[in-house]
């Protein structure tokens, strides 16, 4: 066992937060990286206690920022979905909450020149390949964290980030609709039954499917996400995964159920959300293990939005569409919009704010086991230069 410190920030981008590294003040890809960045958060304990992570799905994540490679981009940075009780990594995917930390990250390790009153940050995501852009705040010279935005389920107001994903299309299997057919029939062994689903790849892929045809009206919160709820969600991603010909040991596509406008309550606050304040209801459920995410992840809800703009798709049919760009998603804690421009099946613009604050700056003392020690999630992607 060796004793190392690891400088780190932490970061609570938009409803999450993670452990933000420069990319020279870790290992390269592969099991010490796994190794190290395991140590640091305490994972294979169910508290996290040992390490700075958080216990929970949301706050068990982590990016690695540097220098880009590639002309385009201002930095490279890789996201991983850090297990809590498991050993394991997963560099499949991307986050878009991590994401909105990316820039205040970049200015803080002198990766990119802070420029008032806003600076544009072009990032290139490792995990998918695409470029994207944050205009993040900036305000004597540091990102800005006070402001009048809000983000439901983060507590008060900060400086508004945005963030616009459109160059992020087909990041996960090369095209915008995977199987070519805004929606299919897919057929659902453990269900006894086929299934109407569009499956969709903008920011991170996921299959959507109307919350009726899995037994909810899609007002539910968490506890109405029962085991036997749950294994409905499982097998349709598993479904998906397979004609998609993605590796179904990740948890994608990521399974999305749809509903048309309704009131229903904010499950922490119990406030009500009204109909008329969002256009379509949507829960996500994240795999593996199979749980509802208790907000609606950036990426999910950005590939949510495209959706709701493809006409075929089961999101078209429930959203009460707008002349104007705006989209509002209602999840289990408030509602989230967004701005999507699609014309011609080409994607304009496909955007939403978050705020975010630097919590710590430093370095961790963590005890490092061996490489051999640590059990990786071999399934999922490595994240490599696009």
């Amino acid at each position: 066992m060796t004793i190392t410190h690891v400088p780190v920030a932490i970061i609570r981008g938009g409803t999450s937060k993670g452990v933000y590294f420069r990319t020279d003040d870790v290992p390269p890809p592969g099991p010490e990286r796994d190794a190290l960045i395991l140590a640091v958060m305490g994972s294979g304990e169910p508290r996290q206690v040992d390490g700075l992570g958080g216990a929970d799905v949301l706050t068990s994540k982590i990016a690695i920022v540097g220098p880009s490679s590639r002309p385009d981009a201002d930095v490279d940075y890789t996201f991983g979905q850090v297990g809590i009780e498991r050993l394991f990594i997963s560099w499949a995917e991307n986050c878009g909450n991590i994401s909105s930390g990316v820039g205040v990250f970049a200015m803080l390790r002198g990766l990119v020149t802070p420029r008032e009153p806003e600076t544009v940050v072009r990032v290139h995501n490792l995990n998918t390949g695409k470029v994207i852009v944050l205009r993040v705040p900036v305000q004597g010279g540091e990102p800005l964290v006070d402001g009048d935005f809000a983000v439901a389920g983060v507590p008060g107001t900060g400086a508004e980030i945005r963030m616009d994903f459109s160059q992020t299309a087909g990041g996960m299997t090369g095209a915008i609709l995977p199987t070519g057919s805004p929606s299919d029939d897919l057929d659902v062994p453990e269900l006894g039954r086929t299934i109407r689903v569009s499956i969709v790849d903008v920011a991170n892929a996921a299959v959507f499917f109307h919350a009726r045809d899995v037994g909810l009206k899609g007002t539910e919160g968490p506890a109405e996400f029962t085991p036997e709820v749950l294994e409905r969600f499982l097998h349709i991603q598993l479904a998906a995964a397979k004609v998609t010909g993605m590796a179904p040991e990740n948890g994608f596509p990521r399974p999305i159920a749809v509903a048309e406008p309704q009131p229903y309550a904010d499950y922490m606050t119990g406030a009500t959300i009204r109909a008329e304040d969002v256009d379509m209801l949507g829960r996500r459920v994240i795999l593996p293990p199979p749980r509802l995410h208790k907000a609606f992840a950036g990426t999910g809800a950005t590939c949510t939005a495209v959706a709701s703009r493809l006409e075929g798709t089961v999101v078209h049919e429930v959203t009460r569409q707008s002349d104007d760009l705006t989209f509002r998603l209602g999840h289990p804690t408030g509602v989230f919009p967004l701005r999507v421009d699609v014309r011609d099946g080409e994607i304009l613009e496909a955007s939403f704010s978050r705020t975010a604050r630097l919590l710590f700056d430093g370095s961790t003392l963590c005890r490092l086991p061996a490489p051999d020690d640590v059990t990786r999630d071999r399934t999922d992607v490595e994240a490599t230069p696009a």
